[in-house]
């Protein structure tokens, strides 16, 4: 009798929590403020838990009214596929409730439950976010951001296609209530952007040829006629589409066969790379949705030959196509060479242009110091480089140095897309070699610091020079220049906006007093943090745009504050947004005092006012 009754003894209890299992589902189920996905029994758990999510995903999607954009080839799955883009917020806001959990037996079943209010929630944020990329896209067209307004309304339209009432959202332009369908004009339409571009054939230097390796030049501009700045494209090289960028309004493309008298690029439109590292979710509804194709109107077909038979009005070459902007500087402080002091730098220049050609760097040893070197060989490790155009020299001299502008270099890597990019040389004047190489900045941010007439040419060159080598040190991975410049009492934000903050009684800052979340550091966290970075990374790349700058006065006058457009780009990451720096630039190395960065533009005087902001003592 005794085994009896012990089997009684386990056994009520299992039937009790049976009982009170099915109870409790059946509650759920029944209840209307919930949605629901009951798995089957599976030999584990990741297969359960995805067997229930799935019914949790069909059941959002039979109880939801729905007005979704069918995809060209409609597909009766489509709200199916729309509901499991929200995975990552989903899996935030479900909560699991065990069925069966037995690992001796392998068997698993579990029961998936979360509020209909949440997924409500889910789908507002959604239509926000579609009106805040609407609402961006406008701003980067008006401001002639042309890639930035096309990513901001591709992305659009992609969370439009995610959305359960895609087709019903309506956003408010130029005082009218437009749909999804304005998003498609705007990319592909009549006027479109994949219609706006000019790609043009230089009239002399257009190829080059280095062995079996041709390099087409070409300028882009807007059919308005101004210079693009920036663009992501692809151009085949006579074999295969290679990812690529317009910088600064040129283009340069690598031909593997010099027999290729025409040559395809494709506009880049989606920015799936960018979305995998910036917006889960954007990326998550591109890899689910079938989306619209723009392949008409984003390529174009550029015909080598096209500039010998038109009398088009394009330039000579994209090397002398604009005067570097330095020219616009007053020599009376600045001191620009005379010709007849350059001999020594132009030979030494051949010298590198030649070691860079045959990629063999040593070749140029001798026409640098060892720092100089170092960082030269760091460079030439950063990427496949490859010289593109006839570099046409520029020597300007500032202070103790020389600095030679410019060689324009090409790097591609294994897995991501290419660019080009200028080099500066830097020779001292002493023993004239090369002591440090920095990135260019974009024309635009020159012009920005040219502009600032009222301010002593010295200044402004200063000004470049630090922006310069704070770009090119993320580069070249430089964490012993990043440590040196950055105060030892830094602060360092990392967030949207920040309030009042007082920096150890030495220094206080003035910023929104907008409540949101942001991070601080102080400088051996972040260097930490950047170390760890520079370690996991295949090359990383940073680009200045739209500069802003504010100065102090008195015995102050060399303190600046410094905001950028920074283009952050990395193997693994990429973001644009806004970064300021207090930069105190009176002693023989540039200080940093306050790093901030924020995704969107706030205007510098109401971010800061030397003098009343900031205070030094």
């Amino acid at each position: 009798m005794k085994p009896f009754f012990l089997f009684i003894a386990v056994l009520l209890p299992l039937l009790s929590y049976s009982q009170s299992v099915r109870k409790t589902v059946e509650g759920l189920v029944n209840d209307t403020t919930y949605f629901y996905g009951q798995g089957m029994i599976c030999d584990s758990y990741d297969a359960a838990m995805n067997d229930a999510l799935d019914k949790l995903y069909s059941n959002v999607a039979c109880n939801i009214n729905s007005s979704v954009i069918l995809p060209p080839e409609s597909a009766d799955n489509q709200l199916l596929k729309v509901v499991s883009t929200f995975d990552n917020e989903i899996n935030e806001a479900i909560r699991p409730f065990t069925i069966i959990e037995d690992d001796d037996k392998e068997e698993y079943q579990y029961f998936l439950y979360m509020k209909r209010s949440d997924f409500r929630e889910m789908c507002n944020n959604r239509s926000d976010d579609i009106k805040r990329y609407i609402s961006k896209g406008l701003k980067m067209e008006d401001e002639g951001c042309l890639e930035d307004a096309l990513k901001s309304y591709y992305w659009a339209l992609v969370l439009c296609y995610a959305h359960p009432q895609g087709r019903k959202i309506q956003f408010l332009v130029d005082d009218q209530n437009v749909d999804y369908e304005w998003i498609i004009d705007r990319i592909d339409g009549q006027d479109g952007i994949l219609r706006s571009f000019n790609f043009l054939v230089p009239k002399t230097n257009a190829v080059e040829t280095d062995g079996e390796i041709s390099v087409l030049q070409l300028f882009v501009t807007t059919k308005e006629g101004a210079k693009v700045n920036n663009l992501s494209c692809d151009c085949h090289n006579g074999t295969r589409f290679v990812p690529n960028t317009v910088r600064d309004g040129r283009l340069f493309v690598q031909l593997v066969d010099n027999s290729v008298r025409n040559v395809k690029i494709k506009v880049n439109y989606s920015f799936a790379d960018d979305a995998k590292k910036m917006n889960p979710s954007v990326f998550k509804a591109m890899e689910t949705i079938k989306m619209p194709r723009f392949s008409k109107n984003n390529v174009y077909s550029i015909d080598i030959d096209k500039f010998k038979n038109e009398d088009e009005d394009v330039p000579e070459s994209p090397a002398t196509v604009d005067s570097d902007v330095l020219d616009n500087i007053d020599a009376s402080k600045a001191n620009s060479l005379k010709i007849d002091d350059t001999s020594e730098y132009f030979e030494k220049m051949y010298i590198i242009e030649d070691a860079l050609r045959k990629r063999n760097i040593a070749l140029a040893r001798e026409c640098f110091s060892k720092e100089g070197y170092d960082m030269f060989d760091t460079l030439s490790r950063y990427g496949k480089m490859t010289v593109v155009g006839n570099p046409d020299y520029k020597f300007l001299r500032y202070n103790d140095e020389v600095l030679c502008r410019s060689i324009t270099l090409q790097f591609d890597f294994r897995n991501t897309m290419g660019f080009s990019q200028d080099v500066v040389f830097r020779f001292d004047t002493l023993n004239k070699l090369v002591t440090s190489i920095a990135f260019r900045l974009s024309d635009i941010a020159e012009k920005d610091i040219v502009s600032k007439t009222k301010w002593p040419e010295e200044s402004r060159l200063l000004l470049i020079n630090f922006l310069e080598d704070y770009q090119t040190a993320y580069a070249l991975k430089r964490k012993d220049f990043l440590n040196a410049i950055y105060s030892d009492d830094a602060l360092i934000i990392v967030g949207r906006v920040v309030k009042k903050t007082v920096l150890q009684d030495r220094m206080s800052l003035k910023m929104s007093d907008e409540e949101v979340r942001y991070a601080q550091y102080d400088k051996k966290k972040y260097i930490e943090n950047l170390n760890k970075c520079f370690d996991s990374q295949e090359y990383i790349r940073l680009r200045f745009t739209e500069t802003d700058f504010t100065k102090a006065s008195g015995r102050f006058e060399n303190i600046y504050g410094v905001r950028v457009r920074q283009e952050y780009s990395s193997s693994t990451y990429g973001d644009v947004g806004y970064l300021f720096l207090l930069v105190d630039l009176r002693g023989n190395m540039p200080k940093i005092h306050v790093r901030t960065w924020q995704p969107d533009k706030v205007a510098l005087e109401k971010l800061i006012e030397l003098g009343k902001d900031v205070r030094f003592e």
